[in-house]
């Protein structure tokens, strides 16, 4: 993975920096063999701060656009346009300057209204709540109140509404609405005020016995991190560590839930998707002082704005514009993520961590990582120096932001940032959205952040995996699509599957970019490409009761059921076999169906039992039991980030 776009700044003052050293002081360079060496000798080079003239700047707010836009979604709002108002709203907020506070709680009130009108109860309690913590004019007060008192009676919670509908009377004392309008307010609140204690007494029955009802059942939660108990992680010198199972794992196991170590979102989606947590965001909390990301809750602002967004605020523009790839602002954010105290109490065992340390360790812990394989035995001179001038121009932004100390200390942290700029090129994950354009639209896996996953790190690779992941906002679900058996290695995938592309071309692939010639079964047996399988022929697994791994090809129009092994000798009844098949091909077209209709556990169910059935029999490569693992898959795919666009413009 390349660290910079080419269509950037950055390119242009490598080559310029490459440039300006004559051989005799590159080749100083190429003999440094530690990082913060690397990171020490081109730190000094030249002053990167002037040279690509940096400074924090907050872009993107400002009054007179927020204005704009605030009247634009008034417009779309007394047009009864609510999705349209939100829209306007929405980007009115995150351009209003942070200084403007009573602003900013105006157009949070307007959004509410637009999201009570929208039926979004919940969120417009969360705009009214922040409008009111934003200094919202005391004279209109009466507007927020009676909304909030509308919305919790639309919720049924008719306790909160009743006092919502008693601040009402009293918050109009301070309005400066005429004589007559105020009175009518004031006869529909008391309206409300005389009706509700009748629906709060049987709102009370109601609960009481749903409460009696509730005592049995039980809510199962997510976790955020889980490791299947039979998964375990060997390590041979050939192979590095990889999964393995000790026993045997049936299709659609989850195997893995894994938060990030770190995680960042590409340009495109810093404005749809919240920043902190990945989920998609409708209604976005806004940064107080940069219009470049948003979050979707209080509680991932404030994680943020207390860690690596308070460095990183006001110098996106600048990452972006750079060329840097999402690789280089993970590893600016593995920093920032934490304090440079953290990381100085680190250094003196970071060199020594063992493998049975670093498996008990958190996911958010530094050492987690650290010892991911980074292959610098082989890097090029070159690659280093580009690598360590990115660090320079990384901890250029770390130093403008206010983190960091000392030169000294500044140059262990440089020598990180080096470091996770090799571990990351080989270990971070893609994190994928399904996106379709309208509800019938097959859709398409989209590339919207990327990822760094320890344990996932860990798992080998094969041109047949064994499991496929999808993410839930950014954390990543690994779940097996076969019959893996104890013992097995577990493999995912980190390029082309055999089905769809040769196999020189895959190992040119994966050679070129992880430095590895692959392999696995498909790869030493050449396996065909999907489209290359003969239908006429049936693969069938020898049914000796000797250990026997040999396999049959049946032509599809046999007339002889009992097959002589040409290995073990034994013969093997494919009778069972063929019914097996039959019934899969009913299978297959149930699933189909179901996953076409939106039942996606039902059509699961039916394709791992399609999936059993095939294994009994049969031994890939072979076309119908590939179509059943890309089913499970796309069932699989239905459970993680997706999003509709034509239903979001409803």
């Amino acid at each position: 993975m390349e660290i910079y776009h080419k269509d950037g700044t950055f390119p242009r003052y490598c080559e310029a920096v490459r440039k300006s050293l004559d051989d005799n002081r590159f080749n100083e360079f190429a003999q440094l063999t530690s990082d913060e060496e690397r990171f020490r000798f081109v730190n000094g080079l030249r002053k990167i701060v002037d040279e690509l003239q940096l400074k924090r700047e907050y872009n993107g707010k400002g009054m007179e656009q927020a204005t704009a836009l605030k009247t634009l979604g008034n417009k779309a709002f007394q047009a009864e346009r609510w999705n349209d108002a939100l829209v306007f709203y929405n980007k009115c907020y995150v351009s209003t300057p942070k200084e403007n506070v009573q602003e900013k709680s105006i157009i949070l009130a307007n959004r509410s209204a637009a999201l009570y009108h929208l039926e979004k109860y919940d969120l417009a309690l969360r705009d009214i709540q922040r409008a009111l913590d934003h200094q919202y004019p005391n004279q209109m007060m009466y507007k927020l109140v009676e909304r909030k008192a509308r919305c919790f009676l639309a919720k049924k919670e008719y306790e909160a509404a009743l006092e919502c509908f008693k601040a009402t009377v009293t918050a109009l004392d301070d309005s400066n609405l005429p004589l007559e309008r105020r009175q009518k307010l004031e006869r529909d609140a008391q309206i409300m005020i005389n009706l509700l204690p009748k629906n709060i007494e049987l709102e009370k029955k109601t609960k009481k016995k749903a409460s009696k009802a509730d005592q049995s059942a039980t809510t199962t939660k997510v976790p955020d991190n889980f490791i299947e108990k039979a998964l375990w992680f060997d390590e041979s010198p050939d192979e590095g560590r990889f999964a393995r199972t000790n026993t045997d794992l049936k299709p659609n196991t989850i195997l893995l839930l894994e938060r990030p170590h770190v995680s960042v979102l590409l340009e495109d989606y810093s404005l749809d998707h919240c920043t902190h947590c990945f989920k998609r965001v409708s209604v976005p909390i806004a940064c107080p002082l940069c219009a470049d990301v948003v979050f979707c809750s209080d509680d991932c602002e404030t994680k943020a704005n207390a860690t690596y967004h308070r460095y990183e605020c006001g110098f996106l523009p600048i990452l972006w514009g750079s060329g840097a790839s999402i690789t280089c602002h993970m590893a600016l954010r593995m920093i920032t993520q934490k304090s440079e105290e953290y990381f100085l109490k680190l250094k003196p065992e970071l060199a020594g961590l063992t493998n049975e340390q670093i498996d008990k360790l958190p996911v958010d812990d530094y050492r987690k990582v650290y010892k991911l394989v980074t292959h610098e035995s082989t890097r090029s001179p070159e690659d280093f120096f580009q690598r360590t001038l990115m660090a320079t121009l990384l901890n250029a932004c770390l130093t403008l932001g206010g983190y960091g100390g000392c030169p000294q200390e500044q140059n262990f942290i440089g020598g990180l940032l080096v470091h996770n700029l090799q571990l990351l090129q080989f270990n971070a994950h893609e994190v994928s959205e399904m996106i379709r354009e309208t509800a019938e639209d097959i859709g398409k896996s989209t590339f919207i952040g990327g990822g760094l996953y320890p344990t996932l790190a860990l798992f080998n690779h094969s041109c047949d995996p064994g499991v496929t992941r999808y993410y839930r906002g950014n954390q990543v679900c690994v779940r097996t699509v076969k019959n893996i058996p104890a013992d097995s290695m577990v493999a995912e995938n980190y390029g082309p599957l055999f089905t769809q592309v040769r196999r020189d071309e895959r190992r040119d692939t994966l050679l070129h970019q992880y430095r590895f010639t692959c392999q696995c079964v498909p790869c030493v047996e050449n396996w065909p490409l999907f489209t290359e399988m003969d239908p006429g022929v049936i693969r069938f697994r020898c049914d000796s009761g000797k250990i026997c791994s040999n396999v049959l090809l049946i032509p599809a129009a046999v007339n002889d059921f009992m097959v002589k092994c040409t290995e073990c000798g034994e013969h093997t009844n494919i009778m069972k076999g063929l019914k097996s098949l039959q019934d899969t091909d009913m299978l297959f077209k149930t699933a189909t169906r179901l996953h076409s209709s939106g039942e996606y556990e039902a059509a699961l169910r039916k394709y791992v039992e399609m999936m059993e059935t095939m294994s009994e029999v049969l031994v890939p490569p072979y076309r119908d039991y590939h179509l059943c693992q890309q089913g499970l898959r796309a069932c699989m795919l239905e459970f993680g980030n997706r999003f509709t666009r034509a239903v979001a413009k409803k």
